[in-house]
């Protein structure tokens, strides 16, 4: 086991000066009385099942300092009962005893199972700072914290993550160290957040994927209602497993997030990373400017555009792809945006991803007057997902926008009506976009053709109305 010695003295540390549990028998499965050691083993699991931990306890405990190698149930089941035990201790002196056990049955769980060595060290980080002195811990916590995530890496749970980085706030607090401290460890949280999140949004694009099919089968005559109804129980628990794994982790960064907003102002990025870009371009350091400097929306700042630049040299990645179109789109250049987005396209894998610069493709479809491709883009976002209003509020901009160049048309002021179906759309396919669909709604009524320029072209007010042009679609007269 790499590094073991190294983590164990750590580990030590930590533990201070824990009385020593009696030597456990780790050759034999069932110890040294096997017929015993299957009683006890029997007895506790019994009680515990029913929730009776204090019954289990002394059970358990045999179990554990005689034969631990007999079940795994021994270490699932420990942080249980001694979490009841702290909970109900009858003093100060045996509540701290069986704090000492609970982090003490982490430490036996890596002699006795090796690859649990990450996920034990994290829970010996995690209990130690709940229930330790902080002042007296928070250095080896620290450390331990940090060789869990790099052993467990993605598979650590989001509470040794947001521990992670609350020891490291505190410990960059206590010693009066430089923000770097901080910013190291949210780095490594991060990575290992964004790869749990990105995950989790493909698993829910997938299920969500199946829903859509379902409801298609259903009302093309493929399936039953009966056997819609039956299908799509079980899809809908599907979809809320997944999404709660997804709510969990992105709840997580967004609390990172805000916490880490406090030290790492656009102005001290600037500053610790102005110098190290100009001594230093290496992918590291850029990836560093860009992750940060995103998260802080200092995407403005000339440090951020520099190493944007400099990292699509080196790596050209979709996200480095996407900077570059948002870059450009400021500097009004939509050409070359586009250019940048259509790129980022191509090589992202999450719909999440590809939607969001589909958005911004039609923004500049609509800058360089492209109306037409622009609502081809909108219907490739519905056709990924039909309930994503954005795509309707963007197609009623391109109409919205096209008022000058339908001038041909007998009634040229009639793309305002076309626009305001597509804006009713989007609130009907998504109430979470209904307040920003109605605001323009009510931006345009004003330029709707008038009762009078109705009247002379011969129509009236309820009747349908063809708007040509481009658009090609059927409307109301209001």
């Amino acid at each position: 086991m790499k590094n073991f010695t190294k983590k164990m003295v750590v580990v030590a540390v930590i533990m201070g000066m824990l009385p020593l549990v009696k030597s456990q028998n780790l050759t034999q499965k069932y110890g040294s009385d096997s017929i015993e050691c299957v009683t006890q083993l029997s007895l506790y699991r019994e009680v515990y099942k029913q929730k009776n931990y204090e019954e289990a306890y002394p059970y358990w405990k045999w179990v554990k300092e005689n034969c631990p190698m007999s079940s795994k149930y021994i270490f699932a089941d420990g942080p249980k009962i001694l979490d009841y035990k702290i909970k109900h201790a009858k003093d100060s002196v045996e509540k701290e005893q069986f704090i000492d056990e609970l982090i003490g049955l982490y430490e036996l769980r890596i002699k006795c199972y090796p690859a649990d060595e990450g996920l034990s060290l994290g829970n010996i980080g995690y209990y130690t700072w709940a229930y330790k002195n902080k002042n007296q811990v928070y250095k080896n916590v620290y450390d331990v914290l940090g060789q869990a995530i790099d052993l467990t890496g993605t598979a650590t749970s989001a509470k040794i993550l947001n521990t992670y980085f609350i020891v490291a706030e505190f410990y960059m607090a206590k010693e009066k160290l430089p923000t770097e401290v901080l910013i190291d460890a949210y780095d490594k949280i991060t990575e290992v957040l964004n790869v749990q999140i990105d995950s989790s949004e493909l698993k829910c694009e997938a299920v969500m994927h199946t829903i859509y099919q379902l409801r298609e089968d259903l009302d093309s005559g493929r399936i039953s209602e009966e056997d819609y109804n039956a299908t799509y129980e079980d899809r809908a628990a599907d979809s809320t497993k997944v999404y709660k794994d997804l709510e969990q982790y992105t709840k997580t960064m967004s609390n990172l997030d805000l916490r880490f907003s406090k030290y790492a102002s656009c102005e001290v990025l600037q500053e610790i990373y102005g110098k190290k870009f100009a001594t230093n371009k290496d992918e590291r350091t850029l990836r560093q400017i860009i992750k940060f400097m995103s998260k802080q929306n200092c995407t403005d700042n000339d440090l951020f555009v520099s190493a944007a630049e400099e990292l699509y040299k080196l790596q050209p990645t979709a996200s480095v792809a996407y900077y570059m179109g948002s870059i450009n789109m400021k500097k009004k250049d939509y050409s070359t945006s586009l250019r940048y987005f259509n790129e980022a396209l191509g090589m992202y894998e999450k719909e999440s991803d590809k939607i969001n610069t589909y958005i911004m493709i039609i923004e500049c479809q609509k800058n360089l007057g492209q109306y037409s491709a622009g609502r081809e883009t909108a219907y490739k976002i519905l056709k990924m997902n039909p309930t994503d209003g954005r795509a309707y509020l963007m197609i009623g901009d391109l109409y919205a926008a096209s008022a000058g160049v339908c001038s041909g048309i007998d009634l040229p002021r009639a793309v305002y009506w076309a626009a305001a179906d597509k804006y009713n759309k989007a609130k009907a396919v998504d109430p979470s976009r209904a307040e920003e669909a109605q605001k323009r709604i009510n931006s345009i009524s004003g330029r709707f053709p008038t009762v009078t320029e109705v009247f002379q072209h011969g129509y009236q007010k309820g009747q349908t109305y063809r708007v040509e042009c481009w658009i090609n679609e059927t409307t109301t007269i209001r």
